[in-house]
């Protein structure tokens, strides 16, 4: 139950105690001041029930201490020590001397409620929404946009130890909703084996194939053992989305040799978006660079130019391309009121299918394109052929123009063919196509235009030197994984990832809101020498 609480105040309250204690320019101060009017657990009404149950710890306390607890990049039982014994946290936080406020749980359940309320960008929405107003972020300002990679709270079993956790988490629910099938299937497999103990201990002798090969054999029947006990029974559905996970495992990860027997997949035979671990599902294998590869997440961070503060943070799935959520990341500061003139970023983000989505939102998008491939580089570029779109025609730098043409919907290009006959002529022919038959064939894409116009406009002195505008925005990222904690998840799965990168978003732009304001407090002269 939700309701005010008391605020009475006596002679252990850090407001009177601290007042002289906490320095004008303590960063903690400045948060008392400037964020905590800005959250009230009247923002908070939907995640509470208003007249039944416990009367609820504040909200708006759980939420401030949250921020904080980001800001130090501390766990919930550091939080929960720090609110009883630092005295700074107890100033920020408005809390006596003698109090203790709430215990470590009480951050996970209000984490819980935010996420179950769809309420875990609500910090970070109120932040920004007050840096906009107070003048502080340009509504149209030029923005950059990179990603950081951040590793999952997991470790990578191997296959042997994937299907057996797929095992062990199915028959953790049955063993106390459904002990009949449980007890059946005790008769057919060694139940022990997949215990909370044991599912993570490989088999005698890891360094021996055969060895592993035979146990890999043998957890893939059980495996199979399970779910044919489990088809005909009703389920509820967090058994069955254990279920079909262990479906999943079994079908990206194992086939069948000569004789019939199961064995691993070869690793070059694998989808791209393998499960990883049952535990964290979300989790993918990803890599930033042929040599730099990692499992866990990605955050796409936009960033302004001038003022330095991030205006959105999406996470994704680390198998996801950089710019997968790019479009997604700009679109949604609409509600912040900003719509950037532009975007910086690297040829991740030089699409045109990114570029023509953020120009209807009234954004360019400033990127270098993707270097040409090795069996297209060394001929007449596509930047060289004339596309009619209201003729549905092609022209070739010749001068030869063309209506034959397919669509592939695979690719989602329009393929142009040119006559045989006009290219087997030509005197161009060697530098235009590397066909063995010496046709030059021609895809064009829906956003064609964009592509086209972007290759013209990256010649420029203009492009050159806003593209030296991002590399800044690498500052902010190595800010939020060394003195934040994002380089690691604190949790698992996508939503509870998303609200971690909210939440140190938030803290790391109340720091650079403080740091505005703390400087302007400094004299003139004081504030020119530490500048330079």
């Amino acid at each position: 139950m939700l309701k005010t609480q008391c605020q009475q105040g006596n002679f252990y309250d850090t407001d009177y105690v601290c007042e002289e204690l906490i320095p004008q320019d303590s960063f903690f101060r400045k948060f008392k001041e400037i964020v905590s009017p800005l959250i009230n657990d009247e923002e908070f009404e939907t995640m509470y029930c208003l007249d039944n149950g416990r009367p609820a710890i504040s909200p708006s306390l759980l939420a401030i201490a949250t921020i904080l607890q980001f800001y130090r990049n501390l766990s919930d039982r550091e939080m929960e020590r720090a609110c009883m014994y630092d005295i700074e946290i107890k100033y920020a936080l408005g809390l006596r001397l003698d109090e203790k406020p709430f215990e470590h749980s009480s951050l996970g359940d209000f984490r819980k409620r935010l996420l179950e309320n769809s309420k875990e960008k609500e910090i970070f929405d109120c932040i920004l929404n007050k840096l906009v107003e107070a003048g502080l972020i340009e509504k149209s300002e030029m923005q950059r946009i990179d990603a950081t990679h951040i590793i999952a709270d997991i470790a990578i079993p191997s296959m042997i130890t994937l299907v057996k956790k797929g095992i062990f988490e199915i028959l953790k629910p049955l063993k106390c909703r459904y002990e009949a099938v449980y007890k059946k299937m005790g008769n057919e497999i060694n139940l022990e084996e997949y215990s909370k103990e044991k599912i993570n201990q490989e088999t005698a002798g890891r360094f021996d194939i055969e060895k592993r090969k035979k146990k890999l054999v043998e957890v893939v029947k059980d495996a199979r053992t399970v779910l044919r006990h489990i088809k005909n029974i009703k389920v509820d559905r967090a058994v069955r989305r254990k279920i079909e996970m262990l479906k999943r495992i079994l079908q990206e990860n194992i086939e069948e040799d000569e004789d019939g027997n199961p064995r691993g997949r070869d690793f070059k035979k694998k989808l791209k978006d393998i499960l990883v671990s049952p535990i964290d599902s979300d989790a993918r294998y990803g890599a930033k660079s042929d040599k730099k590869r990692f499992t866990g997440y990605k955050a796409n961070v936009t960033e302004t130019v001038e003022s330095r503060f991030i205006t959105n943070i999406k996470a994704m799935p680390g198998n996801s391309p950089d710019g997968k959520t790019a479009v997604e990341a700009v679109t949604e500061q609409r509600k912040n009121g900003l719509i950037p003139l532009k975007v910086i970023g690297d040829t991740a983000y030089g699409d045109g299918k990114y570029r023509k989505e953020l120009k209807e939102n009234g954004t360019e998008v400033v990127a270098p394109l993707k270097v040409v491939n090795d069996r297209t580089k060394a001929i007449y570029p596509k930047s060289m052929f004339q596309y009619n779109e209201h003729k549905q025609t092609l022209m070739c730098p010749k001068g030869i123009t063309t209506k034959e043409s397919y669509y592939d919907r695979r690719t989602e290009l329009k393929v142009f063919h040119f006559p045989m006959s006009r290219c087997n002529r030509c005197s161009g022919q060697k530098e235009c196509t590397t066909d063995k038959e010496g046709r030059r064939t021609v895809g064009i894409s829906p956003v064609n235009k964009e592509l086209r116009e972007a290759e013209k406009y990256n010649l420029t002195e203009q492009f050159k030197e806003e593209m030296k505008l991002r590399p800044p925005i690498e500052g902010k990222l190595s800010e939020l994984v060394m003195y934040h904690g994002l380089r690691r998840t604190r949790y698992r799965g996508l939503g509870k990832v998303s609200l971690q990168c909210y939440f140190t978003a938030a803290a790391v732009n109340i720091k650079r809101w403080i740091k505005i304001l703390i400087d302007k407090m400094k004299p003139p002269k004081l504030a020119e020498a530490m500048a330079v």
